[in-house]
């Protein structure tokens, strides 16, 4: 028997991936999580086999998380779900040690697929990051993109800022102070080189960050 923790921060998700997880007898969900600290201290609790996370999640978002994760829990195999498959998102996913990434408009077979592939010491990415990863070991790799500067956090703050959230709907977010976001936005424009936030969006525009 597989054992799964999962989490996300809206319920309504949980439900639908534990109905699903555990409509194979092979599986079982032995907890739920709304972010990213509550999971990590499930895990001492409960040592799942497998924990399936929300990339975006409040107090402490799924590549934070993921890092944590590897440091404290290194056994455990960490699938990553999200509605985004940005390049640099999965980048990070997988230098950070991800066993998989899902989408969430994907095949809800897909699933019960990756967690079986990754029990088992395998990976699985949905075929469109699988596809994103191979254009990106075909594609020569050019030095100095300052994006590879960047925190997790940072990252997670910049994203959001393309989706175009204010600072006080990231702090909100990620239940972080207004003053904080504030600060990772300066250092962000610092690291990238650019003067105003509007310039933020369209670096993020052009790596691929979010969709025109």
């Amino acid at each position: 028997m597989t054992t799964v923790l999962i989490a996300d921060d809206h319920g309504i998700v949980r439900e639908g991936l534990r109905r699903l997880l555990e409509s194979d007898s092979d599986i079982e969900v032995v907890g739920e999580a709304g972010d990213g600290e509550d999971l990590l201290r499930q895990c001492e609790r409960l040592r799942p086999q497998v924990v399936i996370l929300d990339i975006t999640m409040p107090k402490l978002g799924g590549l934070e998380t993921l890092e944590r994760l590897r440091k404290s829990y290194p056994n455990v195999k960490a699938i990553l779900l999200s509605v985004h498959s940005d390049p640099p998102f999965v980048q990070s996913a997988v230098s950070l040690g991800a066993d998989g990434y899902l989408l969430k408009n994907g095949p809800a077979a897909d699933v019960i697929e990756a967690v079986k592939a990754v029990t088992k010491g395998g990976s699985f990415f949905s075929p469109p990051i699988a596809k994103e990863i191979v254009e990106q070991l075909r594609t020569p790799q050019r030095g100095g993109d300052p994006f590879s500067l960047l925190s997790v956090r940072e990252r997670e703050i910049l994203h959001l800022i393309a989706d175009g959230l204010s600072a006080k709907e990231i702090a909100s977010n990620l239940q972080i102070s207004t003053k904080t976001v504030e600060a990772h936005r300066t250092s962000l424009m610092r690291k990238l080189g650019v003067r105003k936030a509007t310039e933020l969006v369209r670096y993020a525009l052009r790596h691929g960050l979010v969709e025109p």
